[in-house]
């Protein structure tokens, strides 16, 4: 049985945490950085590779610390990660794939562009990324998660949040991820799907506490507007938004008991698919990692991934 704490300590760990990878998470360098090539069926540690050589369509994932399967403690565990999960899942109804993973933990938007974050052969995980995709004859899929790192500097001491520094986080995502997600399309061609992912909100497991937190109400809202610059940069590029609102229960507040009282389903399913009520962690559960593969693998099919 997972250990649960009470949901009115976790406030200011909720806060500290918020957004998918930031100061908790190792410093990536050229010993710890993503794996240039791991098949599905292959282990995924995050050591170098001179490149794809496996059979089967390439699945080359970028993102951040949700993609490189950050846990609680500081291991990154990529074969539990949400995109070999996918891939699994699309091998299991048939499809044949070489999983390239990129995720780098702590990546935001800009050092996804220009590189600083983790040490890649190429310079940024988007330029791994371009290399990758135009060196393949046969490129299947590509997926990204990006941006919530480009809110957790917004974040002052786990007891109060710099609501103009969130709407310039938002800001930087709007002007970044349409370059970002262009670049993609353009070098993984016109045919290849491209699913970009949204975020679920940690800060509403936050809102169902009693302790205040100033800054909280607005970076609740903050979420929606991540969101909806993720989505509308998706749509500027010609990608495709996957988002996670209802595999999370964003929207619903049916109330809920755990913990021996009662808060609304969407802050339940924050203590259930991440690690926040069990490890103060705001990463993915293995139950949410498989809720987000079983998102993403699901639209890759209807894309026609197979």
């Amino acid at each position: 049985m997972r250990r649960t704490i009470p949901l009115a300590a976790l406030v200011a760990v909720t806060l500290a945490l918020t957004a998918c990878g930031g100061d908790p998470e190792p410093a990536a360098s050229s010993a710890t950085r993503p794996t240039a090539s791991s098949s599905v069926s292959a282990s995924s540690s995050p050591s170098p590779s001179a490149g794809a050589s496996k059979a089967g369509g390439l699945y080359v994932a970028l993102g951040d610390s949700l993609a490189a399967g950050y846990q609680p403690g500081g291991a990154e565990l990529r074969d539990t990660a949400y995109p070999a999960l996918t891939a699994t899942r699309l091998e299991a109804a048939g499809g044949d794939l070489t999983l390239e993973n990129l995720g780098c933990s702590g990546e935001t938007t800009t050092s996804l562009l220009k590189g600083g974050k983790c040490d890649f052969a190429a310079g940024s995980q988007l330029e791994q990324a371009e290399k990758l995709l135009k060196g393949s004859s046969d490129v299947s899929l590509v997926t990204v998660d990006i941006g919530g790192n480009d809110l957790l500097r917004c974040v002052k001491g786990g007891a109060q949040i710099d609501t103009r520094c969130v709407t310039a986080g938002v800001g930087t995502v709007s002007k970044n991820l349409p370059t970002i997600l262009k670049r993609l399309r353009a070098a993984a061609g016109p045919d290849v799907p491209v699913l970009v992912l949204g975020y679920y909100n940690p800060w509403l497991a936050a809102k169902a506490l009693d302790q205040p937190i100033k800054g909280v109400d607005a970076a609740a809202k903050a979420y929606t507007g991540l969101s909806t610059a993720i989505e509308s940069a998706a749509k500027e590029s010609g990608t495709t938004f996957v988002g996670l609102d209802e595999a999370f229960s964003t929207n619903d507040t049916t109330p809920t008991t755990i913990n021996g009282r009662s808060v609304p389903k969407n802050a339940a399913q924050i203590c259930t698919l991440t690690n926040i009520c069990t490890a103060s962690d705001i990463h993915l559960t293995d139950e949410g990692a498989a809720t987000v593969a079983r998102v993403l693998a699901k639209a890759a099919q209807k894309a026609g991934v197979s």
